[in-house]
């Protein structure tokens, strides 16, 4: 059994400072604050973790329908691309379309351009097809009697008489018979007022026989200019005639025989188109027509008189 402590017991203790005192309860006071800091520490972390395992739960449940989501917005993605890729294709068969309309529409138009071209055309031979029957009928009595020919060569119209009817052989000058054949066509064509004529002299391919012409050249435009002047000595506007000579250049049969070098020997009175059938020319290129001479003064002598008297 341990002995009692006496009171000199106590003299061998040696005091502690005061200082170490407060050191321990210092220490003492930390280590408590300590305790109490993890016990507050692992209160929260406790609680935190149980939310922590109660939103991986969450998570966990959700993960199927994020999923689900991910696969459906991969869905939608690539349905937008391939609606995209319609659209771009849609637009360019627009543009397609557009551009096929445009050519259309243009075809459309330049054939109807052509058909109204056509129509024109049409109309203008049919023109020309009545007026040749009118010249024709016109004619008619000459033809019969073989004075004539009326016919289309080179795209006109025009009467063709022979030059045995009208002249000697190797002369300018109308016979008698010529006369009343040129005449009586003469009378006819003043029917055609309007009309322009140009007379053409043709001959053979044999050489002149005259002193006159030195060859066919010359007797052909000297016929041509013979039976225009009598046309227009029996009432043809002068304005309206022209002659020229084509020689043994423009046959209408062979020179190799006899009946073809009398065919060839002729007087072409050709119809010039009128006017009103020919397209019009642009304002600039047309020429002012010349003045009227029984209208004004030749000279300033002439339009002061003129002037005085009136």
């Amino acid at each position: 059994m341990p002995r009692p402590m006496a009171k000199d017991d106590f003299d061998d203790l040696t005091p502690i400072p005061r200082y170490r005192g407060r050191t321990v309860f210092r220490l003492t006071l930390l280590s408590l604050i300590g305790l109490g800091g993890a016990g507050v520490a692992g209160y929260y972390a406790w609680q935190y973790r149980g939310e922590r395992d109660a939103y991986a739960a969450s998570l966990a449940k959700q993960a199927p329908a994020a999923e689900a989501c991910g696969a459906e917005l991969t869905s939608l993605k690539t349905r937008h691309e391939e609606l995209s890729r319609q659209v771009e294709g849609s637009a360019l068969k627009q543009r397609e379309a557009e551009t096929l309309a445009t050519a259309a529409k243009a075809d459309l138009t330049a054939t109807q351009g052509e058909l109204e071209a056509l129509r024109k055309q049409r109309a203008d031979t049919e023109k020309r097809l009545a007026a040749f029957k009118d010249l024709s009928e016109r004619f008619q009595k000459m033809v019969d009697s073989g004075k004539l020919e009326v016919k289309v060569r080179n795209g006109v119209m025009l009467v063709a008489l022979p030059a045995e009817v009208l002249f000697p052989s190797g002369s300018a000058a109308l016979s008698r018979p010529g006369e009343l054949a040129v005449m009586e066509v003469g009378v006819i064509l003043k029917q055609l007022p309007k009309r322009r004529f140009m007379v053409v002299g043709h001959t053979d391919n044999l050489p002149v026989k005259s002193a006159t012409y030195k060859d066919n050249w010359e007797l052909s435009t000297a016929r041509a200019v013979t039976v225009t002047q009598f046309l227009t000595s029996v009432g043809l506007n002068p304005k309206m005639m022209m002659a020229a000579g084509h020689g043994e250049h423009d046959p209408t049969a062979t020179n190799r025989t006899k009946d073809g070098r009398e065919k060839n020997r002729r007087i072409e009175i050709v119809l010039l188109p009128d006017l009103d059938e020919m397209p019009p020319l642009p304002k600039e290129l047309q020429e002012a027509p010349p003045p009227d001479e029984k209208s004004e003064p030749a000279d300033e002598k002439g339009a002061a008189e003129a002037k005085k008297a009136g």
